[in-house]
């Protein structure tokens, strides 16, 4: 988010500007290149890491700009073979987990892979229907696809698998009692032969 900027104006931005990339190198989608003294809209990243690069000629200056960052939950997350980790907020370990909080996470992988999820720390409040804090996943892109379960209290037992290449977790909280949070390991495999669902 921009709160000053003024940097040399050109048309198609080619001397003094700002370049901001959805990744953690300049090889990643670009996000906008920026230059002129209007004050730019807001830029959001897809996942977790933004790439900023400020370039200025020998020439014209002008007073520069300031920008600060800050996370939102969820977001899209590429699934590799490799594990990853996803964690339910920013300071998960410090603190417990926001209250009133409604964050969803899509996890996409190759076609033709599923998913393999794995619960390494679970702690979210405990209710009978885990109707006040809950996690719950579907199999697919969105909340009308089959449901993968809804977990709270200690969580699912078991990795849950995926029938599909995309999962959407979505992470409920109310305003009342928060826990310590959820540490969730994610991988795309192929074709295993289970698949473990909770109602």
């Amino acid at each position: 988010v921009f709160s000053e900027f003024e940097i040399e104006q050109h048309q198609e931005c080619a001397y003094d500007h700002l370049e901001v990339f959805d990744g953690e190198t300049e090889k990643s989608p670009i996000l906008g290149r920026l230059c002129g003294n209007k004050t730019p809209e807001p830029l959001v990243a897809t996942g977790n890491k933004m790439f900023v690069r400020f370039v200025s000629d020998a020439s014209v200056q002008r007073k520069g700009f300031q920008a600060t960052h800050s996370t939102e939950c969820g977001g899209r997350l590429k699934v590799e073979s490799k594990p990853r980790d996803l964690y339910s907020h920013a300071q998960f370990g410090d603190n417990n987990y926001p209250g009133q909080v409604d964050c969803e996470w899509l996890l996409v992988s190759e076609r033709g892979s599923r998913l393999e999820l794995s619960f390494q720390i679970f702690e979210v409040e405990e209710e009978a229907d885990c109707g006040y804090d809950y996690v719950e996943l579907f199999d697919g892109l969105d909340s009308t696809a089959v449901g993968l379960g809804r977990f709270c209290g200690s969580g699912p037992p078991e990795e849950i698998y995926s029938i599909g290449d995309t999962v959407l977790i979505h992470f409920h909280t109310d305003d009342t009692i928060s826990k310590k949070g959820f540490h969730i390991r994610y991988k795309s495999i192929r074709y295993p032969d289970t698949t473990h669902t909770k109602k």
